[in-house]
């Protein structure tokens, strides 16, 4: 009986404010060369003129460099072309679905610069098992994707294994508590703190039930073991240190963005620079940190000499 009216209250509350209406967030099968040729320049716009990009995040803490360098979960493309643009260096894009190679792939071509389609490729894994051999990579780059990997610890160890000795790891991704944390807003709901309000069996009951009310056809990724929503493995800060502590890895830097900051793309059209201050002081006491920071931001480095074998 309390767990019906649970998943009635949460189907009320994911209706409040609707998901966005747009097809960026259907299955890459669904996914037309035209909307995929979209996505890939909008992320590399965002990266070389928007001023949020992702190296943003890194602006006067590290720079990618070195000839090889993995961009770990590269959407369609555009953010890979344009690391490869800033760092000259030779980029592999890297994606879950083999099936957003070939877009990205068209997307480097089409952009006119020989250059960057002789050094940008991209290739399907996952980040627990990289198709890749021991020490490839000068650096790994991971952007909004930790939270989406199946196990975030066996994730890391890769990384660890395919950089070489003194290669560094540049990660940045929303803890799971975050206002939007539950990634709920493309397909299901933009309610905040959706996955903080109930617990993961009602809310995926609740957006079950709503996907098959409206329709349309539409399911996300199938759960996987471990993932306490679709496609989300739960990813919090605590659990972060946790991982990055019982590594290999030299953990250089570790910073929680508050929830309003400059990199943030509205951060000027709604002058958060007044206020955005009383959110900072939240991003650091523990437990409110994980619904009140922004973005984690991580710089890992593999050392130069290990003290271990492996």
């Amino acid at each position: 009986m309390l767990r019906t009216f649970a998943i009635k209250i949460a189907k009320l509350g994911l209706r409040l404010l609707p998901a966005y209406p747009e097809a960026d967030y259907r299955p890459v099968d669904q996914i037309t060369d035209d909307v995929a040729m979209r996505l890939a320049r909008a992320a590399y716009d965002d990266e070389l003129e928007s001023g949020c990009g992702f190296l943003d995040y890194f602006e006067g803490k590290a720079k990618p460099s070195g000839e090889m360098i993995l961009d770990l979960g590269c959407g369609f493309g555009g953010r890979t072309l344009a690391y490869q643009r800033v760092t000259g260096g030779q980029l592999v894009g890297l994606e879950i679905d083999s099936r957003m190679a070939a877009p990205a792939l068209r997307f480097t071509r089409s952009m006119g610069s020989a250059q960057a389609s002789t050094s940008a490729s991209f290739a399907a894994g996952v980040g627990e098992a990289l198709p890749f051999v021991d020490d490839s990579f000068d650096a790994v780059l991971s952007y909004d994707v930790l939270e989406h990997v199946q196990d975030p610890r066996k994730t890391l160890a890769e990384v660890f294994r395919v950089l070489k000795r003194g290669g560094i790891f540049l990660a940045v991704f929303p803890p799971y508590f975050h206002p939007k944390g539950s990634h709920l807003e493309g397909y299901a709901s933009r309610l905040p703190y959706a996955n903080l309000f109930f617990s993961s069996r009602t809310l995926l009951t609740a957006i079950d039930e709503l996907l098959d009310e409206r329709g349309d056809g539409y399911r996300p990724q199938p759960l996987r073991r471990g993932d306490r929503l679709y496609g989300l493995n739960g990813l919090t800060i605590r659990t972060f240190r946790k991982i990055t502590k019982g590594s290999e890895f030299e953990l250089l830097s570790l910073e929680l963005l508050p929830l309003l900051n400059r990199l943030i793309r509205q951060y000027e059209k709604f002058r958060m620079r007044y206020y955005a201050w009383v959110f900072r002081p939240l991003s650091r006491v523990p437990l409110l940190q994980e619904l009140f920071t922004h973005r984690v931001v991580a710089i890992l480095r593999k050392p130069e000499h290990l003290l271990t074998p492996r």
